[in-house]
């Protein structure tokens, strides 16, 4: 009796082994909701070099920021209004008062602006950081675009 007992749970024990790791995986984080940007008709360092040399400091918002900051693109697209929308923001880096386990510094970004093109890019967007709501700037999509076509032209 034992015996049997003893046989019957190693092939539960094994069967609940092999259904553990045949059960879908759960390793893949990817968020269902999440817009990739690769449609977008500007994204990436295109969009960071839109807003770098479409608009002034005083436009952005970040005339009066006195640290030194970068634009940075988010590779995920968002949604507002029901209109999709490629993020660029406005960072400043920090001293974290978190070190590493060796004892070196570490750095944290805090975001100072937002900034947003549609995929079509017929919009451009500013978040106001107080409101939460979204001004509309002057689009210069068409001029940029027209400037960065001359720029590829006079390379050839």
């Amino acid at each position: 009796m034992k015996k049997i007992l003893a046989v019957l749970i190693a092939v539960m024990i094994i069967c609940t082994a092999f259904a553990g790791c045949s059960g879908k995986s759960n390793s893949d984080t990817t968020n269902p909701n999440a817009i990739p940007t690769e449609g977008a008709k500007i994204n990436e360092s295109d969009a960071i070099t839109f807003f770098e040399e479409s608009y002034t400091a005083e436009e952005l918002g970040l005339a009066d920021v006195e640290e030194e900051y970068s634009l940075m693109v988010s590779s995920l697209g968002v949604e507002i209004d029901g209109k999709k929308y490629v993020k660029v923001a406005a960072n400043v880096k920090t001293l974290s008062s978190v070190t590493t386990p060796e004892g070196k510094s570490t750095f944290q970004l805090k975001e100072i602006g937002a900034y947003f093109i549609s995929f079509d890019g017929k919009k451009v967007l500013m978040e106001n950081k107080e409101t939460g709501e979204y001004v509309e700037l002057e689009n210069r999509y068409e001029e940029f675009s027209s400037r960065s076509e001359s720029a590829t032209e006079t390379e050839k």
